[in-house]
């Protein structure tokens, strides 16, 4: 399918039962594809399901130009940027917040919201990429999200809940200017459940009623919120989908992971 992987950029985002994978271009209009692979369940372990699945699919062991791998994990705190510069005191309070241990820590900084966002990830699986993917950068979504997020939107001037959509769950991220309010994940099973979050972490933060509500992600599931959510609050719009991914990859594109579709834009 690629001539030259060299020329590529490749990114991965491991579940608990699949890998999304997106890779394009940057040179080519229309290169770009995505793809979820799953993973075998019923092995002795997670990384061992990874492992096969990798080298069950040959383009994925090529030489790229850049491999990011995204984080979807619960297990992160969000830090000032000047404690998160302790990596031993980061991966202590990341531990005592998470109940995890034995894990290696990665460090987002938000240089612009002077924050950083800590996550933890298995050492078998992260020792298995990095070994697999020569220079591969480790992210967390909710990092993707909130650098998206605030530099498109950066001195609106008004505290717009972003929201990004998936069946079963859905993140908000808040800020105010140069300051992060908020960057959360929360599960869901009723429509009511995603109308509840958003609306109570408005509440939690004194923000008035008018101000935006901006949908991304799965289309289905917005479709399915947007009337609940417009019955109590007067502005809920879809975001505006990135012009220069329409143009990578079109519907393919728009059809992606939000969290996928808006890394090469926070790179």
């Amino acid at each position: 399918m690629i001539r030259d992987t060299k020329l590529w950029n490749l990114y991965l985002a491991p579940g608990s039962d699949s890998i999304d994978v997106m890779a394009y271009c940057p040179l080519e209009d229309h290169s770009l594809f995505v793809s979820t692979i799953p993973l075998d369940t019923d092995t002795s372990s997670r990384v061992t399901a990874i492992e096969e699945a990798v080298y069950d699919n040959p383009l994925l062991l090529n030489e790229f130009n850049r491999v990011t791998v995204i984080s979807r994990c619960d297990e992160r705190a969000i830090l000032p940027t000047s404690v998160a510069a302790d990596s031993e005191l980061a991966s202590d309070i990341v531990e005592e917040m998470t109940g995890c241990s034995g894990r290696q820590l990665i460090v987002d900084d938000l240089p612009l919201l002077d924050t950083s966002i800590c996550h933890l990830i298995d050492s078998d699986i992260y020792n298995f990429l990095t070994r697999t993917f020569n220079g591969a950068r480790f992210i967390h979504r909710l990092s993707a999200l909130t650098r998206y997020f605030h530099g498109t939107h950066r001195g609106a001037g008004s505290l717009t809940s972003h929201v990004n959509l998936r069946r079963g769950s859905l993140d908000i991220v808040l800020y105010h200017s140069d300051k992060l309010l908020l960057a959360n994940t929360y599960r869901w099973v009723e429509p009511t459940d995603a109308l509840y979050f958003i609306a109570a972490t408005r509440s939690t933060f004194g923000i008035d009623r008018r101000s935006p509500v901006v949908l991304s992600g799965d289309r289905d599931v917005r479709e399915e919120l947007t009337p609940l959510l417009r019955q109590y609050l007067p502005t809920v719009m879809p975001a505006v989908f990135p012009a220069a991914m329409f143009r990578a990859g079109g519907q393919t594109a728009m059809n992606a992971p939000t969290d996928l579709i808006v890394m090469p834009l926070c790179e």
